[in-house]
């Protein structure tokens, strides 16, 4: 085992001490496989994070567009929700 706990991560955007792309980026450092789906209330967020492919929803978003994107996001499709 890796001794990874979780198959996915849900964060957002904004939180204090760092982004959510920063958190992206160490998580992928020691889980490269780790699928992250980065969620923000700014329609601006930047692809260009240095994170790689990673599925971004713009907030608000439905249930449903939720588990669309956590299926693409387990499955390995990463594409922006």
């Amino acid at each position: 085992s890796d001794g990874q706990d979780c198959d996915l991560v849900i964060t957002d955007h904004a939180m204090p001490g760092m982004t959510g792309a920063e958190l992206a980026r160490h998580l992928r450092s020691s889980f490269p496989g780790l699928p992250v789906i980065l969620a923000s209330g700014y329609a601006e967020l930047s692809e260009d994070n240095g994170i790689g492919r990673m599925l971004r929803m713009t907030k608000p978003f439905t249930q449903e567009q939720l588990q669309v994107a956590m299926d693409q996001a387990l499955s390995g499709k990463v594409a922006a929700a």
